[in-house]
């Protein structure tokens, strides 16, 4: 499977990669964690595969904030998941986007913040939104911007 839209890259929303940051400390530990229990590890490993096939992957400061609050796992793990967004950061193009510009987005009165942000920055950048947000992919469907929803993804390829 391979995704041709959005050349430009690839800007991934917050509860994705913080399945990609908990199932790359310990893929055992997906189906269990309270952020990342509704994924399996075949759902991580496609997004992974999702992941490598793009040579640009985009970032905002709001989502990585959220996903860096959110990976609160127990004792070493988080050590171990906080050196994994570290690394991950270091690889991602971190699109600076003003929290007063996000707030200026036609989705921010419905969505909050987060999705103002990454909606700026994919309408900003040309690069294509990976949600699992049902919500922030119809916005964007909405104002145009390019979406691919995980969701639907997950369907396609297990046949659910």
């Amino acid at each position: 499977m391979t995704f041709e839209s959005g050349k430009a890259g690839l800007l991934v929303d917050t509860n994705l990669l913080v399945l990609f940051a908990v199932g790359s400390v310990n893929r055992r530990r997906i189906e269990v964690f309270k952020r990342t229990r509704q994924y399996t590890i075949g759902d991580f490993e496609l997004l992974l595969r999702v992941l490598g096939n793009r040579s640009s992957l985009y970032a905002v400061a709001h989502v990585l904030a959220e996903v860096s609050n959110l990976t609160d796992l127990p004792g070493l793990e988080r050590h171990l998941v906080r050196e994994i967004l570290k690394q991950t950061i270091s690889l991602l193009t971190e699109a600076e986007i003003a929290s007063a510009r996000a707030a200026d987005e036609p989705v921010y009165p419905r969505l909050g913040l987060v999705d103002a942000a990454i909606a700026a920055v994919a309408r900003e950048h040309k690069c294509t939104v990976l949600t699992d947000d049902l919500d922030l992919y119809l916005a964007l469907q909405r104002d145009q911007i390019e979406v691919i929803n995980f969701t639907h993804m997950r369907e396609r390829v297990w046949g659910a």
